[in-house]
C-alpha cells in the first residue's frame, strides 16, 4: 500500500512537472506519463525502489519489453520517456545518481511506413455515405487530410480562424508550436465548403463553435470531432472497402508525402508542408518512393 501511494504521488508530480517545467504538449504529456505509468509499475511488481532503479534494473525493463515484442520507434520513446523521468527526480532531490548514464541509447530505425496506393486513397474518399452530416463531414476530412498531409490532431483542431478557402490555403501550427502554410486543393475546397453548407448547421446552428468539424454525438453542445473518434471511422470504412489490415494514425499523411513524391514534388517543400524540423525525417519517404518504383520496374521490365 505505502508503495502503491508512493507511486500515485510521483507520477502526479511528475505530470505537473511535464506541464509547468518542460511545457509539452498534451499528446506529448499522455506519452510521456503513459509510459512512465508502465515503467513504475514494472518497478513496484518487481519490488524496486521507485527512486533508486539502477542502470541494470533499467537493461532488465527494456529486455522485457523487447520480449513482448516492442522495437524500434518505441523503444527509443520509452528510453526518452524515462530518460526525462530521472531528470524529474534529480531535479526534485529524490535521487543524485543518473542511471541512464551508463545505458547506451537505442539506436534510432524508422521502420517504413505503409503507404495507401491511389486507387485505394480513392476508395476511401467515396466510401462515405453523402447523404448524413456524419457521411459528409467524413468526406470532407479524408480529402482535406490528404491534400494537405496534415497530422489528425491538427485536423480535429482545426478552426475557421485557420481555414483560408477563398485563396486555398491554411495555417497550421503544428508540433512545439511552429506555423506553417499549407495549399488546399480545388476538390478539398469543394468538400469542405459543401459540408460548412450542407450539414455542420444541423449540429451548430448558431455558429457558436469556433472548431471545423463537430462530432456526431454530443449530448451538451457542438464539440469538435477527436481523434480517437476519427480513428474509429477510418476504421470502419478500412472495413467497409475491403482492408484487412488497420490503419495507422497516420495513413492519410503518409499517402499524401508519398504521392506527392511520386509526383515529383522536392523534399523541402514537403518539408514545409508536413511541418518537419529536419530534414531527414521528411527523407523516409524517398525509400517508400524508391521501393515502390522498385516493386513496378521488376513487375514490369522484360528482363527484370
Amino acid at each position: 500500500m505505502k508503495m502503491s501511494n508512493e507511486r500515485n504521488m510521483l507520477l502526479a508530480s511528475f505530470a505537473d512537472y511535464l506541464i509547468l517545467e518542460k511545457g509539452v504538449s498534451e499528446n506529448s504529456r499522455l506519452a510521456y506519463c503513459s509510459d512512465i505509468n508502465r515503467f513504475t509499475e514494472y518497478l513496484c511488481v518487481n519490488r524496486i525502489s521507485l527512486t533508486g532503479f539502477t542502470s541494470d534494473d533499467l537493461r532488465a525493463y527494456f529486455e522485457s519489453r523487447s520480449s513482448e515484442g516492442v522495437t524500434g520507434q518505441s523503444i527509443l520513446r520509452f528510453y526518452s520517456s524515462i530518460n526525462c523521468f530521472v531528470r524529474f527526480e534529480r531535479l526534485e532531490g529524490l535521487r543524485e545518481d543518473d542511471p541512464m548514464i551508463e545505458l547506451e541509447r537505442p539506436k534510432s530505425r524508422r521502420d517504413l511506413p505503409k503507404v495507401m496506393s491511389e486507387e485505394t486513397v480513392v476508395a476511401f474518399l467515396e466510401a462515405p455515405d453523402l447523404g448524413c452530416h456524419t457521411g459528409l463531414r467524413d468526406r470532407a476530412m479524408f480529402e482535406l487530410l490528404y491534400a494537405t498531409g496534415m497530422r489528425v490532431s491538427e485536423l480535429c483542431n482545426l478552426k475557421f480562424e485557420d481555414m483560408h478557402l477563398s485563396e486555398r490555403y491554411m495555417l497550421i501550427k503544428g508540433k512545439g508550436d511552429r506555423q506553417r502554410v499549407i495549399p488546399i486543393t480545388d476538390a478539398a475546397c469543394y468538400w469542405v465548403e459543401k459540408y460548412l453548407r450542407l450539414r455542420r448547421p444541423e449540429k451548430d446552428p448558431d455558429s457558436l463553435s469556433p472548431y471545423v468539424f463537430l462530432s456526431n454525438k454530443s449530448p451538451d453542445g457542438a464539440k469538435p470531432m477527436t481523434r480517437i473518434a476519427f480513428w474509429y471511422r477510418v476504421k470502419s470504412y478500412a472495413s467497409q472497402i475491403g482492408i484487412s489490415s488497420s490503419p495507422s494514425p497516420h495513413t492519410f499523411r503518409h499517402a499524401f508525402a508519398t504521392h506527392m513524391l511520386n509526383h515529383d514534388a522536392d523534399l523541402r517543400s514537403l518539408q514545409m508542408m508536413l511541418g518537419h524540423s529536419s530534414l531527414t525525417t521528411t527523407q523516409i519517404y524517398t525509400h517508400v518512393a524508391l521501393a515502390r518504383m522498385h516493386e513496378v520496374y521488376d513487375k514490369t521490365h522484360p528482363k527484370a
